[in-house]
């Protein structure tokens, strides 16, 4: 404070400046585990999940796993249930219901290609038969002992005919075929290399090796010479099953065992869609979420995971069945990303929904007589049956209703007297066959006057003011009505302050007095209480700020200062009265931040706002130690010291310098007046209504 300043150097006024202006599945079909990890790889909008962190397998760190396996619960604002009419699907995660008897929708053929790197293998010049299936001079290796029997696999006779293999029946059960492929759990549209191998060529046989998709009767390749015959093959989704045979070239798929027949392959492709019952709803309400597999989860051995983006956990999941539901509950406004997932290797992602939960904000400041006021959806609601209104404390539309987009701007005449409260409303149009005649014609000349099926509502709050007043080291009076003293001098010179800063205690400025408080009081005058102490320079440690608030929560409680007031310490500059005050540190303004909220009040500082000075490093570096210093505090600059003639009606708008890093700037000491006599000089101040300041009662 200036005025403290004044008194201890007996000058008139510190230098001014000028206004200068942030699963693994083990790749089989019989193991699967829990995961809280994140799918390995998914966009949605901006968010990106980054790579899954845990494996519930053999080989992580001792005493992991079961919290990484382990199913994260819910949010503390969010519930899971089984949805209405479901039961819990057996070993699977909370609120989960499965689907054991419906299964997933019928494959769909998929498509052939030549493997990558080969060419397709010639047709004889008898053949119409075309393919894109690669052939390779390669036999299959003698059957061992173990191998005799093998379900599926015809075996070569144990003497080799005495006559050519070409002269044999085609139905005779003479020739050996084996089917492999490169994958057996492959992601939708993936390709899987599908080899048939047989124990001797089919050249000048006039047969063909063909390997069908036998879920779908769809031919997948076929070879008319060699021994051996691969084709890639990518389907969309679902179980497919292949088998390989020996048949008369352009014969369709065996119905009996006539022909040499192979072994016959699974192979699955993952596919997860994903739905939600609603994507916008009121807070409180749940939405039901299904994720549908291609196949059926127990046989597989896998998981199905419903996946929450948001909170990077997943929210439950099913080991059997082919789809999985849960209720997914949120008490207050706010959205989840969510989506199906496959963990595993590979996996399978769904694409995500996003579901939001309304809520609705209000920012309001005041300028002159006007409110402006703006409220804020949590989505565009603007494809939603709900629109965006602004209400008064007494159950006022103040304004048009809003339906495109998620802000809605009102400005509001304000009466004389209390500020009234608002608040943001979503709800809907009331439809016009709901409205008399003559609300239908008001309805199209003024818009609607109310909303109906109520969503959600803001908290109710006042509007942000810029209010005016100025700090003193002197008492601002001695009588109880402000007839004494620097008071009348005040409003007589700049106008009737708004609020007063005073000291707290006796030191180089006295203390405020009782018939300070019944002045203010008398003239509803807020006030900001300062403590300082005599040795301006001590504002270094923990401590210190320590006991600093101590004493001035003491002298607060004796003047009767409600708990939840401000309380400012004063940080005076480096200078020739303060030389110690470059020294100021985070542990001092941790001290005061700890001291006076334990006492209940609201610290606040006051010192020089702008970034890199003294002040601002200390309190930035204190912010980064607690962050809860600049979520539970207010700060108050003396930075920018303006240079002009200014009173009430004409003070400057709120521009306080800022420190750079998180704070509640909320006061601006903009000037030191030197206009008025030595003693009754004041400094002015704006402050946002936001401050708690002590309006003391009559």
């Amino acid at each position: 404070m200036r005025s403290l300043r004044q008194l201890v150097l007996h000058f008139k006024a510190r230098p001014k400046a000028h206004l200068a202006l942030a699963f693994v599945v083990v790749s089989n079909q019989l193991t699967f585990v829990a995961m809280a990890a994140a799918p390995s790889s998914m966009v949605v909008g901006n968010l990106h999940t980054g790579r899954a962190p845990a494996n519930c397998v053999a080989g992580l760190d001792a005493g992991t796993v079961p919290q990484a396996c382990a199913t994260a619960p819910a949010p503390e604002d969010t519930s899971l249930a089984v949805p209405a009419g479901a039961v819990q699907c057996p070993e699977s995660g909370p609120g989960a219901a499965c689907n054991t008897t419906d299964g997933a929708a019928a494959p769909t053929p998929g498509v052939a290609s030549t493997p990558d790197g080969q060419s397709p293998c010639p047709t004889a010049d008898s053949s119409s038969l075309s393919s894109s299936a690669a052939c390779a001079d390669i036999v299959l290796p003698d059957a061992t002992p173990a191998e005799v029997g093998k379900r599926g696999t015809s075996l070569a006779p144990a003497v080799t005919p005495s006559v050519p293999v070409s002269s044999l029946r085609p139905g005779q059960n003479t020739q050996r075929l084996d089917l492999t492929a490169s994958n057996t759990f492959l992601q939708a549209g993936q390709k899987a290399i599908l080899t048939a191998t047989a124990g001797a060529s089919i050249s000048g046989t006039n047969t063909a090796i063909q390997i069908f998709d036998q879920t779908t009767r769809t031919l997948a390749g076929a070879c008319t010479q060699s021994s051996q015959c691969s084709v890639a093959y990518a389907a969309t989704s679902g179980v497919h099953t292949f088998g390989a045979f020996i048949t008369p070239v352009g014969a369709k798929q065996p119905t009996d065992r006539a022909s040499a027949t192979s072994n016959q392959l699974n192979l699955t492709w993952l596919g997860v869609k994903f739905v939600a019952s609603q994507t916008v709803v009121a807070p409180g309400k749940p939405v039901t979420f299904t994720a549908t597999s291609t196949f059926d989860l127990a046989r597989a051995g896998r998981q199905l995971v419903i996946y929450d983006y948001t909170t990077k956990q997943k929210l439950t999941y099913c080991s059997r069945g082919t789809t999985c539901s849960t209720s997914l509950t949120q008490a207050a406004g706010g959205a989840h990303v969510i989506g199906g997932w496959v963990p595993g290797q590979p996996e399978a992602l769904s694409p995500a929904i996003t579901t939001t939960w309304l809520g609705a904000s209000l920012s309001a400041r005041a300028t002159g007589g006007v409110a402006h006021l703006t409220a804020t959806a949590n989505t565009d609601l603007t494809n939603t049956p709900w629109s965006l209104g602004i209400y008064d404390q007494h159950g006022t539309l103040v304004g048009p209703t809003c339906k495109n987009g998620d802000t809605c701007n009102v400005d509001v005449a304000l009466p004389s007297g209390d500020v009234p409260y608002f608040q943001a409303v979503i709800g809907a149009v009331p439809h016009l066959n709901a409205i008399s005649n003559l609300g239908q014609l008001l309805r199209k000349v003024q818009g609607a006057t109310s909303l109906v099926d109520v969503q959600t509502r803001s908290t109710a709050m006042q509007p942000t003011r810029i209010l005016w007043g100025v700090d003193s080291c002197r008492a601002m009076t001695g009588s109880p009505t402000g007839a004494d003293g620097i008071f009348p001098q005040v409003v007589s010179r700049f106008g009737t302050p708004q609020f007063w800063g005073r000291y707290l205690t006796d030191t180089v400025c006295p203390g405020i007095s009782s018939a300070e408080v019944a002045a203010a009081a008398h003239f509803h005058i807020g006030l900001l209480p300062i403590y300082n102490a005599y040795n301006c320079s001590n504002v270094i440690g923990y401590d210190t700020g320590k006991g600093y608030a101590a004493a001035a929560t003491a002298a607060a409680a004796s003047l009767g200062i409600p708990q939840g007031r401000v309380i400012a310490i004063d940080i005076e500059p480096p200078g020739d009265a303060c030389p110690g005050a470059a020294g100021v540190d985070a542990g001092f303004v941790g001290g005061w931040f700890d001291g006076v909220l334990a006492a209940g009040y609201a610290p606040t500082y006051y010192g020089n706002g702008t970034a890199g000075s003294e002040f601002a490093s200390a309190w930035c570096a204190a912010v980064g130690a607690q962050p809860s210093v600049a979520a539970r505090s207010y700060l108050w600059s003396f930075q920018p010291s303006l240079l002009g003639s200014y009173n009430k009606d004409n003070a400057p708008g709120f521009a306080p310098n800022q420190t750079g890093c998180p704070g509640n700037m909320a006061a601006w000491q903009y000037q030191i007046d030197s206009s008025m006599s030595v003693a009754s000089d004041v400094d002015h101040d704006e402050a946002l209504s936001t401050l708690p300041l002590w309006y003391p009662k009559a």
